[in-house]
């Protein structure tokens, strides 16, 4: 084995993939699976497939063209850059927009390309991130109905991000108003009312999503199991899919706080250390380069974190439940933030059980 490595529990996944495409067909809300915590690594994406996954996302192209080829639909989740709208076009049919001028030109692509891009319209709904202005969004309607390459998807919007702002039923109705109003006076479908991102799933498991809202793209809930608006577990789901492993290289007692005038350390901060007198102390061959370790979580309560350089982390184990020597695994459990960097680093191993 090579570690550190990321260690994904098979039947775990499939059951939180699973659970989440009920609860969505329970209120006929359909679900795109973001696939980029895992930089929609094939074999996991195969697995959601096999398990009954149809709708996929990502917010890099480079990741969709890895899994185009399964599945039913591939959605764009971060703004289409101008310069890669030809790829867009490739590999993914429907894309998240706030800019005409990159629709535009992605109806000029799907033209050269001779196919046709769903495009759903970002709505700023409060969270100050993407999205057209509602007061806009009739003109910007207009427009778009009128490149020959696009066809109107849908509209949407995004929460728990830039500004932490956490959805509700009053703007989502707006949402839905706002999508009936669009059908009403242009004569389109409008297939796709997208209500948000994991952060709005603690209304899906209410069942206060407001009616006309139809879609999610979530990824945080089907592999950490938590929704994001409150950072409660979504019920039924499992928290621990991902277990991340890594390698003891030096075990020894050593005093807890260093010895000399303290600089900046590898990070360009004065560091600040309590007092727990000699110590044993677990070098790990993990750090900053893999993984914010400060975000990690130790599996062994009794084992204290003490820092980390871009290699190493140390950790206080005084106190283990179990002796450690070197060339031991230690295990830990990981937030989204420190997932997406385990499964992103090249040097981070991943394995199914």
């Amino acid at each position: 084995m090579s570690y550190p490595e990321l260690v994904i529990d098979r039947s775990k996944l499939v059951h939180n993939v699973q659970s989440l495409m009920a609860l969505g067909a329970k209120y006929d809300i359909q679900i795109h699976f973001i696939t980029k915590a895992l930089c929609a690594w094939r074999p996991m994406v195969e697995l959601m497939h096999e398990a009954g996954c149809e709708y996929f996302g990502d917010s890099r192209v480079d990741n969709l063209a890895k899994i185009n080829d399964i599945g039913l639909s591939h959605m764009l989740v971060r703004i289409p850059m101008i310069s890669e709208v030809k790829n867009v076009v490739r590999y993914a049919d429907i894309s998240l927009n706030s800019d005409l001028d990159v629709i535009a030109a992605i109806s000029d692509a799907a033209m050269a390309l001779g196919k046709k891009h769903g495009v759903v319209l970002m709505v700023e709904m409060g969270d100050l991130r993407e999205g057209f202005m509602l007061d806009e969004m009739m003109d910007v309607v207009e427009k778009v109905v009128q490149l020959p390459g696009v066809w109107l998807t849908g509209i949407g919007a995004n929460f728990n991000c830039y500004g932490g702002i956490i959805p509700e039923p009053l703007q989502l109705t707006k949402l839905a108003n706002l999508a009936q109003s669009i059908r009403s006076q242009f004569a389109v479908r409008l297939p796709i009312v997208s209500g948000g991102n994991s952060g709005s799933l603690h209304m899906l498991i209410d069942g206060t999503v407001p009616e006309g809202v139809n879609h999610l793209r979530v990824g945080e809930a089907y592999l950490i199991g938590r929704e994001t608006s409150y950072g409660k577990g979504v019920p039924g789901l499992y928290e621990d899919v991902f277990t991340l492993r890594a390698e003891v290289v030096e075990m020894r007692r050593k005093p807890s706080v260093p010895r000399g005038i303290i600089g900046v350390n590898a990070f360009n901060v004065v560091p600040e250390f309590e007092d727990y007198g000699n110590i044993w102390r677990a070098i790990l061959a993990i750090g900053d380069q893999d993984v914010p370790c400060e975000r990690l979580f130790i599996r062994d309560s009794n084992i204290r974190y003490l820092g980390d350089s871009s290699d190493h982390l140390l950790l206080d184990v005084t106190h283990a439940v179990r002796d450690l020597k070197v060339g031991d695994i230690l295990e830990f459990s990981l937030d989204y933030r420190s997932l997406l960097h385990a499964a992103t680093s090249p040097y981070v191993t991943k394995r199914f059980v």
